[in-house]
């Protein structure tokens, strides 16, 4: 517990350190949301196919500049064979941002009720919690001497999955070079899940970026072992941005 409590200090640090421009970041890193909500009139399908013949899709629409929304849903089995296991009921997600300053690190609250992998349905729960109510500061670094940039995310959630034993902390990286390639990494500590084995959610994932706001992302899950069997998992998603 003391070294998770000494990485999400300095990562805090880290998190309230300024840069002259604010550059624009994706509206979460890999699980772990970002004070990045869309642009209004902005409209964003994804759809991921991973571990177990999952398919998760989803869509998000930017309301007002300051606001967005989103409904996911998901299924276990698509690929392969047998019968076809699917979600109890959809994700819903919710996002506002409450400050945006050049000096500052960019604010927001929100709710997403979608979790990872399969339904439980004695634990009533995902199994990987859904964030619930959260708060999240991001804030983007951006070399001056090279195509680099940096955003750094930090947040505290409440999962209303389970037995909703306390809070939680999430943390995500995304280092990008150029315009098409960023590294993505994800990191939930997992204070609030009974299934954790006392060495939180890690993630990595290598994403290329095309057109205007479309990505292909590739995704390392779990590199710490939580998941029973303590296999790595690994995700394909893609990402398309249009206007309404």
């Amino acid at each position: 517990m003391g070294s998770r409590l000494g990485a999400c200090a300095g990562a805090a640090l880290l998190l309230v350190a300024a840069v002259p421009d604010r550059l624009h970041a994706d509206t979460r890193v890999i699980d772990s949301p970002t004070a990045e909500p869309l642009g209004h009139g902005f409209m964003r399908w994804e759809i991921s196919a991973g571990p177990g013949g999952s398919v998760l899709s989803g869509v998000r629409v930017g309301v007002f500049e300051r606001a967005q929304f989103g409904l996911s849903y998901g299924m276990q089995d698509v690929l392969g064979r047998g019968d076809v296991e699917a979600n109890p009921r959809p994700g819903i997600q919710a996002e506002v941002l409450l400050l945006d300053r050049v000096d500052f690190p960019a604010v927001a609250l929100g709710f997403d009720s979608q979790g990872v992998g399969r339904w439980l349905e004695d634990a009533e729960r995902y199994e990987r919690k859904s964030h619930g109510f959260y708060a999240v500061a991001t804030q983007s670094l951006a070399a001056e001497s090279l195509p680099v940039l940096t955003a750094l995310t930090g947040g505290i959630n409440y999962s209303l999955e389970g037995k909703r034993e306390s809070f939680d902390i999430f943390l995500g990286m995304s280092q990008t070079w150029g315009r098409s390639f960023t590294l993505l990494v994800d990191y939930d500590f997992g204070l609030d899940d009974r299934l954790d084995k006392d060495r939180g959610y890690l993630d990595l994932g290598l994403q290329w970026s095309f057109g205007s706001g479309n990505h292909l992302r590739f995704i390392l899950r779990d590199l710490l072992g939580n998941v029973e069997g303590g296999k790595v998992g690994r995700e394909l998603s893609f990402f398309y941005l249009f206007r309404l």
